[in-house]
């Protein structure tokens, strides 16, 4: 963001607003349904900056969860075939099959 000539930094717009053109055109940024439906309603459904940012903070930290419970799966998994008496060899014929398949893929 650039300061404006005054040297304030810029005023943050507010959520959901009108623009509007010479020729009188209104166009809703970024574009909220409560004022879609009644364009000149107060309310606006649009989400602050604030509650964006928590939004994408919990789809993190659940992406975060979701994939340190697929690593613990995975880790477990390779554990017990390591485990087992054949492990090397189910391993070996895994990895074979896997370079096949790259080989022979199908659709």
């Amino acid at each position: 963001m650039t300061n404006s000539p005054d040297g304030q930094p810029p005023a943050i717009p507010p959520v959901c607003y009108w623009v509007e053109e010479e020729g009188g055109a209104r166009w809703l940024v970024p574009g909220c349904m409560s004022r879609m439906h009644d364009p000149d309603v107060e309310r606006c459904d649009c989400p602050t900056l604030a509650e964006e940012l928590s939004a994408a903070r919990r789809a993190r930290d659940t992406a975060r969860r979701d994939y340190r419970g697929l690593r613990w799966w995975t880790d477990s998994i390779l554990a017990a075939v390591h485990a087992h008496p054949d492990g090397i060899k189910i391993m070996k014929d895994a990895a074979e099959r896997a370079v096949q398949t790259d080989q022979h893929p199908t659709v």
